[in-house]
């Protein structure tokens, strides 16, 4: 995949250590930090820069495609595509003074489009109780698979009933 993705008003470009402290508070959001499966309420600075660590020392896997959404020169959220079994899984969030404005769906477009390309397979969920970002998927040609699995959150401490979609047909022929 590419290192940096320009979308029509979204700059999708590599993590950067001064991203921590935008990340931290953004994720720090329970309305943010309940809809993802792996970050903590609240998300320490310290939390995501040990991630940040991670993420740069298995670069060399090809495991992980992380970007920042960027907008008007500031940090609007983050999407990523992470190695899951035989695929790809999709996986993002806004801060919520973004909600609303299509960011996510512009970034999921983008990102979709570059894996298909260059990763194969890609797969996304969503919270039963996040119906939003099930529009979000839809409208970047995810279709539900009609699967729902628990997966865990951290931020809520518990498995949550979970739908699971798949790059569409109609969006691989694209």
């Amino acid at each position: 995949m590419r290192k940096t993705i320009e979308a029509e008003r979204l700059k999708l470009r590599p993590l950067r250590c001064t991203d921590a402290a935008a990340i931290s508070r953004f994720t720090s959001d329970p309305g943010v930090a309940r809809m993802l499966g792996s970050v903590p309420l609240p998300n320490p600075v310290v939390a995501v820069e040990g991630w940040m660590m991670i993420l740069k020392a298995r670069a060399h896997l090809g495991s992980d495609y992380v970007y920042v959404m960027e907008a008007f020169g500031d940090l609007v959220g983050v999407i990523g595509a992470h190695a899951r079994g035989a695929g790809y899984e999709l996986g993002y969030w806004v801060g919520r003074p973004f909600w609303g404005m299509g960011f996510a769906t512009e970034a999921a477009r983008a990102v979709a489009g570059e894996a298909r390309a260059s990763l194969g397979g890609i797969e996304a969920s969503h919270y039963l109780d996040n119906p939003a970002s099930g529009r979000v998927l839809e409208k970047a040609g995810f279709v539900y698979t009609g699967d729902v699995q628990p997966r865990f959150s951290l931020a809520r401490g518990e498995h949550v009933d979970t739908r699971i979609m798949t790059l569409g047909a109609a969006a691989l022929a694209a």
